[in-house]
């Protein structure tokens, strides 16, 4: 008998205090990031910055943290 062949990845997070595990399509994640890019240039403020380090952060671990069944090469992550 073969393989059976899923397209799901079982993970284990370790979580510190105050984090938290979200999981999302990767596209979301982008949009997500895009939408605080975009709120960061229309609010030049004192929350620009803030908006920025957050779009960099999704974005960072939408792509650290990105399953791509096509690319599986059942490497460890």
């Amino acid at each position: 008998m073969g393989k059976k062949l899923s397209n799901k990845k079982k993970i284990s997070l370790k979580l510190s205090v105050g984090d938290t595990a979200i999981v999302l399509t990767h596209d979301l994640a982008m949009h997500i990031a895009e939408t605080y890019d975009y709120l960061a240039t229309e609010h030049q403020d004192e929350h620009s910055d803030s908006f920025r380090e957050i779009a960099d952060n999704v974005r960072f671990q939408a792509n650290e943290n990105h399953y791509d069944e096509l690319n599986d090469e059942h490497d460890e992550w």
